[in-house]
């Protein structure tokens, strides 16, 4: 009988040492976006830091933002987005929230430490947390 308990006590160890650690204890700070009017234009300044932050393209938020606002607009050299009309920040710092909800955030563990990739005509969100993979609507 004590060998049973040895064997699992060594087979528990194993499976411990091969685990994953934790990426980070603390909550990840989320960010929100610097939102500027100029003229009849909105400019979000920190769009390319917010976009490296939740490891997504610019491109992607960007396609998203504007769909759901249904606007024009357009990346400038450095990665800001510009939007043709006024949008206030808080309806884009709230269609921002969405996208992190459903395009960052993990399912299974509520992580926001995943990636977005496509595979064939899939989007899915895989978590570098947790290891879980989840399908998600196309961008």
């Amino acid at each position: 009988m004590s060998y049973d308990v040895l064997r699992y006590e060594n087979l528990l160890e194993r499976l411990y040492s091969r685990l994953p650690s934790k990426t980070s204890s603390q909550p990840i700070e989320l960010p929100q976006l610097e939102v500027v009017h100029v003229g009849l234009h909105t400019h979000i300044k920190n769009f390319k830091e917010v976009c490296d932050r939740i490891r997504r393209e610019p491109r992607i938020v960007m396609r998203y933002l504007l769909k759901e606002l249904a606007a024009r607009g357009s990346l400038d050299d450095s990665n800001n987005l510009i939007i043709f009309g006024r949008i206030s920040s808080q309806t884009l710092n709230t269609l921002f929230n969405r996208f992190l909800m459903t395009y960052v955030k993990c399912s299974t563990c509520n992580a926001f430490d995943t990636v977005l990739k496509k595979q064939g005509k899939v989007w899915i969100i895989s978590c570098l947390a947790c290891g879980a993979e989840t399908p998600v609507k196309p961008v």
